[in-house]
């Protein structure tokens, strides 16, 4: 699967974005990203700094959501997560997070696998997929 160019572009210039995850028992969670990067056309990396719920929810439950939003043009980004705090991947994903700030600790990383994305702007094709 190929992210196209312009999920890519707002994904990689937009600061922040919400991830969701939930547990076994499907309570939910959401959380500020900051740190993360696009590792190839079809996988994202979420570094781990301060997760907590988060890590807990997606050892139980690998079903993900991002939400990436620019102004009033936003779509969700729905995955499968794998966690790592060991390997190559993760030395990979620490080695960048620490070329963006020394102080952040780069606990483990998360490799979301893109199984499809939706627009999530509103409108009429609001809840379609675009792949």
């Amino acid at each position: 699967m190929k992210i196209p160019d312009e999920v890519k572009e707002i994904f990689k210039n937009e600061k922040y974005h919400q991830l969701a995850t939930a547990s076994a028992e499907g309570v939910p969670n959401v959380s500020n990203i900051g740190g993360k990067y696009l590792r190839d056309d079809d996988a994202i990396v979420v570094v781990d700094n301060y997760m907590k719920k988060t890590i807990t929810n997606v050892l139980l439950n690998p079903n993900v959501s991002i939400l990436i939003r620019r102004e009033k043009v936003s779509y969700q980004i729905k995955g499968k997560c794998r966690y790592i705090n060991e390997g190559t991947e993760y030395e990979e994903a620490r080695k960048w997070m620490k070329s963006v700030a020394e102080k952040y600790p780069a606990k483990g990383a998360l490799i979301i696998t893109v199984e499809d994305i939706f627009d999530s702007t509103t409108g009429p094709n609001a809840g379609e997929s675009i792949l």
